[in-house]
């Protein structure tokens, strides 16, 4: 990996010359009543892998739309998922990155998809979604429990789809640029400690479209210590390039290419003679063909390879190259009107390669594993409310055999009982998740804060059940309840454990089945316009998730969370967001004797039109300075009170 001095300060002043214009305006794009209304119209695909209406899918599925997401100014999948209900973020351990936890399922076991194709983790297991740039995106889609069905390995907590958007128009240029800082913990009080940047030029002619993204973080971190030298923030640039180009054939025959391009260079420094450093690259192609034939059906042939490169410059320096690549069919058929089938397989093949190149040996030996993977499944309308969707999957894996997953959902809408309508949802799948690499061989070394993690060749897979039902009462189009609630038996559920041994001060864990555990809990969320110039999203969520065998709680899991978003339309052009997130304590040790406090976030933002093209915003992330002491069993937010300005240009032609 080559990085150099001059090509960060080149980045850098770049940043600084577009982002100076966003430092004398102070707002965002607004949006009006209607935007925040519940489309019903939007199309969805991730829950039954074809497209369908958003209030018909049988599948519970949470959308976070281009105008939610273009409202805080998100630009990696961590931003755009911080307000949904039933998510929650926390801080990658050995890493400057965020995973993903669903109903008690930690990011290990919730699958992050792009177009449908995975992103590969970025520490062997775990997917940094800060990784994830969503510059391009149309929109996310989110279920909720085990999706094996469709899915297979790694979706037992669920999955999370970003859906990139398609060129629209002959010429199209958008740039949105924002920077800020962190107040007093700002390394040398920096007026813009951090800059983001979007850019986009994209066209659609006749029969061929084509897009170019690129998203630049550059931060100079911060420094929440202030009794050493210690940088708590990482510093550093994390950068992500993508394309997307599609041609049409006159039968209908699409073909689309996707390449992507993610490289970091982002470190802390632990003391003024110690700094800890990450080197990333991943290089990603995924290509695209598909065709609607005469007589509605449809078939569709997906190829993707990534590869991801990581140089942890830590106590122990690692070069670590793993890569994931996967070829996959689907066809569907609509049958006698009601019937509307899908059948598909999947190759799939993951290799890991790991350097120790302080100590000169290879801990990792280009192990690899491969497997072969099928599902079916039926959309079935019964009757005109009722629909039944059962599925099936096949896994064929090259270390441990042969697995069936059954799946069944079903949905009974109504449209008479209340003023608007009313959709109940319940199903059962079987979760099914073999041990990967990293927990299998993998030497997770933080030396330098006293334990190691090491990997397990004797790990069996894990399966759960999961149990999923809700209630959805759209009652008008700007207005909604939902209530659901989840239960999860898992078995062999793979954590870490004390092994007892210690290597000087160092405390080796090691990677070990739980014979039985278990997560269930419920959500309700509640959307409404509060007359015209107000509208309101609520949301409580619940989790017991627990060790059925100690009757302990599984740590990192808070038991209570609450989200509040309320927008202000201030004016045609102007709206004020203000958001509230609140969580409980949760333990961080397994004999349940110590907890991390909880804590609540406040994050404003107001966003202004200035004219068509341009738009201009101002914000604070969370405004009462919630933070960590850094101790090791303090897991409030890792970042204080965060200030910013943008501004952003689009061109339509």
């Amino acid at each position: 990996m080559n990085r150099t001095v001059t090509y960060n300060r080149l980045l850098a002043v770049a940043l600084n010359i577009v982002w100076l214009p966003a430092s004398v305006a102070w707002a965002e794009e607004a949006s009006s009543a209607s935007d925040n209304a519940r489309l019903e119209a939007v199309q969805v695909t991730t829950a039954t892998k074809t497209e369908r209406r958003l209030d018909e899918v049988p599948v519970q599925t949470t959308v976070v739309s281009r105008k939610e997401i273009e409202k805080f100014h998100a630009q990696n999948l961590a931003e755009a998922l911080k307000y949904v209900p039933g998510i929650q973020l926390k801080p990658i351990l050995g890493k400057n990155g965020k995973g993903v936890w669903m109903q008690g399922f930690d990011p290990e076991r919730v699958l992050i998809l792009v177009d449908g194709n995975p992103v590969s983790p970025s520490t062997g297991s775990t997917v940094d979604v800060t990784q994830v740039a969503i510059g391009d995106v149309e929109r996310i889609e989110i279920i909720k429990g085990a999706t094996s069905a469709l899915y297979g390995t790694s979706a037992m907590g669920g999955v999370v789809n970003v859906i990139t958007r398609s060129p629209t128009s002959d010429l199209h240029f958008s740039a949105d640029v924002s920077g800020g800082n962190w107040g007093d913990e700002s390394e040398r009080h920096n007026p813009v400690a951090k800059k983001k940047g979007n850019f986009e030029v994209s066209t659609k002619q006749d029969n061929w479209y084509g897009q170019l993204v690129a998203d630049l973080n550059l931060s100079d971190g911060y420094q929440a210590i202030k009794d050493n030298d210690a940088v708590q923030g990482w510093y550093g640039h994390k950068n992500t390039y993508s394309g997307k180009f599609q041609y049409e054939f006159d039968n209908d025959l699409k073909v689309t290419l996707m390449p992507r391009y993610y490289d970091e260079d982002a470190a802390t420094k632990i003391s003024s003679g110690s700094v800890q450093r990450d080197l990333t690259e991943t290089k990603f192609l995924s290509g695209v063909v598909e065709q609607k034939l005469d007589n509605d059906w449809q078939w569709k042939v997906r190829a993707m390879w990534e590869g991801y490169e990581n140089e942890a410059q830590k106590t122990i320096h690692r070069k670590t190259d793993s890569s994931h690549s996967e070829v996959a069919a689907q066809l569907d058929i609509p049958l006698a009107g009601v019937h509307f089938v899908s059948v598909g397989a999947e190759l799939k093949r993951d290799t890991m390669d790991v350097k120790n190149l302080t100590a000169d040996t290879q801990e990792v030996d280009n192990e690899h594993r491969d497997s072969t993977q099928m599902f079916a499944q039926d959309s079935w309308f019964v009757t005109p409310n009722l629909e039944i969707l059962p599925g099936v999957r096949l896994d064929n894996d090259s270390g441990y055999g042969t697995h069936v997953s059954p799946m069944l959902n079903a949905m009974y809408s109504r449209q008479d009982w209340l003023p608007g309508r009313v959709n109940i949802r319940a199903g059962v799948g079987n979760g099914y998740r073999t041990p990967n690499l990293k927990e299998l061989y993998y030497v997770f070394d933080q030396s330098a804060h006293y334990y190691m993690v090491m990997g397990n060749e004797d790990l069996k897979p894990e399966e759960s059940i999961s149990y999923q039902l809700g209630l959805e009462w759209a009652f008008s189009n700007q207005g909604s309840i939902e209530v659901s609630a989840f239960h999860n038996d898992i078995t062999n559920l793979i954590d870490t454990a004390f092994t007892g041994q210690m290597v000087g001060p160092v405390a080796v864990y090691q990677y070990q089945n739980i014979d039985r555990a278990m997560t269930q809990g419920g959500e309700v969320v509640f959307r409404s316009a509060l007359g015209s110039y107000f509208h309101l999203v609520a949301s409580y969520y619940y989790v017991n998730a627990r060790d059925e065998e100690t009757k302990k709680r599984l740590v990192n899991r808070p038991e209570h969370e609450v989200k509040v978003g309320l927008d202000t339309y201030v004016t045609n052009d102007a709206t004020f967001t203000v958001q509230m997130n609140y969580q409980s304590d949760e333990y961080v040790d397994t004999s349940n004797d110590t907890t991390s406090p909880g804590y609540t976030t406040w994050d404003m933002i107001l966003n202004y039109d200035i004219d068509k093209s341009w738009q201009t915003y101002v914000g604070v992330n969370n405004l009462t300075d919630e933070q960590t002491d850094f101790s090791g069993t303090d897991l409030r937010p890792e970042e204080g009170r965060y200030y910013y300005l943008g501004l952003r240009y689009q061109y339509t032609k």
